[in-house]
């Protein structure tokens, strides 16, 4: 198990994302209603960064070609088998680690 260093939790308002990119994948971490998620920031169809589209109700858009995607399991609605992968958030000290 390791702890990558995501931001500072004040940079993370409620509605914010921040994205890092690591080990050749992007990875964001939405706060969504004052709680912290951890996805994988490629929408499944062509790639395109999810933290541009839109959380409402915990359901995660693609501003490209509106696919969505549970923000809480990172499942594909309507698309099964098309789900993203979702990471553990440990807040530390005022500091937002992914646990990997």
């Amino acid at each position: 198990m390791s702890k990558i260093l995501m931001g500072q939790l004040t940079d993370l308002p409620p509605g914010g994302v921040i994205e890092k990119r690591i080990m050749a994948r992007r990875i964001a971490v939405f706060n969504h209603g004052g709680k912290l998620y951890g996805i994988e920031a490629d929408c499944k169809h062509m790639k395109a960064s999810l933290t541009t589209g839109n959380v409402e109700n915990g359901i995660l858009t693609c501003s490209w070609h509106g696919w969505r995607y549970d923000i809480a399991t990172g499942d594909c609605l309507g698309r099964p088998g098309m789900k993203l992968r979702c990471y553990e958030i440990q807040v530390e000290q005022e500091k937002i680690y992914l646990i990997i």
